[in-house]
Formats: structure tokens, sequence, C-alpha cells
């Protein structure tokens, strides 16, 4: 699973990485966690309009809901989407279809559990690039208020040999795309079989992880504290990198 990000990147840093009109961050903060279950808006970029960064809600809210309880309901559920049953899944198949996008991140967080104790991992790509997670997007219109939510959620998999040792629960991981598979995932029609070669783990010799402090888990930890992605050393048993 996928419920906390790191995007503490700058808009220069995206405009390297992707040829894309970031405006829509102007006056984004770029933090050092967000949690899916405060639904906090955060950039993709959509087939929709694949030029420009869009600014999403986390929590995918499918646009056949028919109002704002039955909303919050679901979107409990939509923070991560299994790529093994997207095609089967109600919040997912339209979305499926037309609404992929490129979820941008610079890193992420899972817990691993040792002794009965939870230990927060830090994880990004070793050459400390922004990357992008696959994801899907939906557009929903209250039908009282007319207001229209646009939201998304991060695509999961089975966890790399790596991932399987730190979110050893769950063994899942959030798809992280190979920069050759990007466009790919946000253009045209992606068939079962091809969507089989692109939602894969990603390859561990490109990641790098630590532990972090467990202030991560407090619900006063500040988002712009940098500490928070700062190696910490855990007094358990063994190490596993």
């Amino acid at each position: 699973m996928c419920f906390t990000i790191e995007i503490h990147l700058t808009r220069k840093a995206i405009e390297t990485r992707f040829p894309v009109n970031t405006s829509a961050l102007y006056d984004f903060d770029f933090n050092y966690f967000y949690r899916a279950f405060s639904n906090p808006m955060i950039p993709v970029i959509a087939m929709e309009d694949p030029a420009r960064v869009q600014l999403k809600q986390w929590g995918l809210i499918p646009a056949w809901v028919n109002n704002r309880l039955q909303a919050e309901q679901i979107r409990k559920g939509t923070y991560n989407a299994r790529a093994e049953t997207l095609h089967e899944k109600p919040s997912f198949k339209e979305p499926l279809g037309t609404g992929r996008c490129l979820v941008i991140a610079g890193g992420f967080f899972e817990w691993q559990l040792v002794n009965g104790r939870k230990i927060p991992w830090y994880i990004r790509l070793k050459s400390g690039e922004p990357f992008v997670f696959a994801g899907l997007c939906d557009s929903w219109r209250d039908s009282e208020t007319g207001e229209i939510t646009q939201t998304f959620t991060i695509i999961t998999t089975d966890a790399s040999p790596m991932m399987e040792l730190i979110h050893n629960t769950k063994l899942r991981m959030p798809v992280i795309l190979r920069r050759e598979r990007e466009q790919g995932w946000i253009s045209g029609d992606i068939s079962l079989l091809k969507r089989k070669h692109i939602l894969l783990p990603i390859d561990d010799s490109g990641l790098e992880a630590h532990t972090v402090a467990p202030n991560l888990m407090s619900a006063g930890a500040d988002p712009s504290d940098p500490g928070i992605i700062l190696p910490y050393n855990f007094e358990i048993p063994g190490s596993l990198f």
C-alpha cells in the first residue's frame, strides 16, 4: 500500500524532469510528507491534458457517485488501487480508460513490522530525481452544490524483493513508472496485456531506503520539517541494508 508520500521538490526540478507547464504549482507547498487520509492536493499529469501539471485531491471519487456522503465513504477505500483488479472494480473501470495519470513525488514511506513495533522507512530513487507513480483520476460533480472535485488514486503492485523486507505485512508497493513508460501510460489505449508489462515493481537497483524517526507517525508532525526524511537508527536487532 502507499498512504504517505514526499514531494519536497521545486518547480524547476519538476520542469527539468518533465516537459510540462507548472503554473499550477505557483503557491503549492512542497512538503516532506503528505498523508492520504487528509485528502491533500497533489501534483499530477493527466492524460486529459498532458502538457501541464494539475492539482488533484488524493482519494478517488468516481463520477457516478450520487451524493457527498457516498463520496466520502467510497474514497476511504480508493487511496490506492490494486493493479491486478483495476478492470474489475466499479470505481476504477472508467478511469482506467480515460483517466490515467502520473502522480509526481520525490519519495514515499512504508512501515516494517519488527517484534511488534512499526518502523518507518523512507524510499526514493538513488538519483534523487522526481519520479511518478502510476495513477488514475476522475471528476465528480456534487449534485447539490454543483462543485466539481478532481481526485486520484495511486496504483499498487506486488512488492519488489527489497520492499518485501520493508513492507513485510502487506507485501505491496506503489507502481513507480520507468521513464520510458510514462508517456505510454497516459496516452492511447492500454490493453490488459500491455498493462501487465507496465504496472510492475521497479527494479531495486534504482532505489535507496533508510529508516526515519518515529515522529513521522505523530499527529503533530510538521510536514515542513526536513528531519522527517533524515536517517534514524532504531535499536532493533539486525539490519536490512
